[in-house]
């Protein structure tokens, strides 16, 4: 497969990534999806604050769905503003500058940050390897080129 095949199977699994763990109010994400998605030892890593939360993929499906059960989250969007991917072979990686939304109302998001997401080739498909993200906050701000 040649390089513009291969960038079409990434952003179309990275779409397949957002629409995961985005729903509506009164519905529920489809967020099992996510275990087709990554390899099986792939790791998720939120890393906010000074000690990084990594998780499973199955760690992180168990604890978003139990805050949506119990209410704390009760609609979610996630989708991508930019993004910059480079492929060499059969890895890649892709800096995506998201936006997030509790309320799907406003137009203004919650917060927004950087999905840093490796993928690696098996076969003729790609899958996740690893997602790694941070949020803008006030003394972290994203740069230009990624917005």
């Amino acid at each position: 497969m040649n390089q513009l095949n291969d960038l079409k199977l990434i952003d179309d699994l990275t779409s397949e990534l957002y629409n995961a763990i985005c729903f509506e109010v009164g519905s529920h994400p489809p967020v099992e999806k996510l275990k087709e998605l990554f390899i099986p030892t792939a790791n998720m890593i939120r890393n906010d604050d000074a000690t990084p939360e990594t998780m499973t993929v199955d760690d992180f499906i168990k604890s978003y769905t139990e805050r949506i059960e119990d209410g704390t989250i009760q609609s979610f969007y996630e989708g991508e503003l930019n993004h910059i991917t480079e492929i060499f072979g059969t890895v890649a990686h892709r800096f995506s500058t998201y936006e997030t939304k509790f309320d799907l109302t406003n137009p203004e998001p919650f917060s927004i940050g950087i999905n840093s997401i490796q993928y690696i080739k098996t076969g003729e498909n790609w899958k996740i390897s690893g997602i790694v993200w941070n949020n803008q906050n006030d003394t972290n701000k994203i740069p230009d080129k990624y917005l």
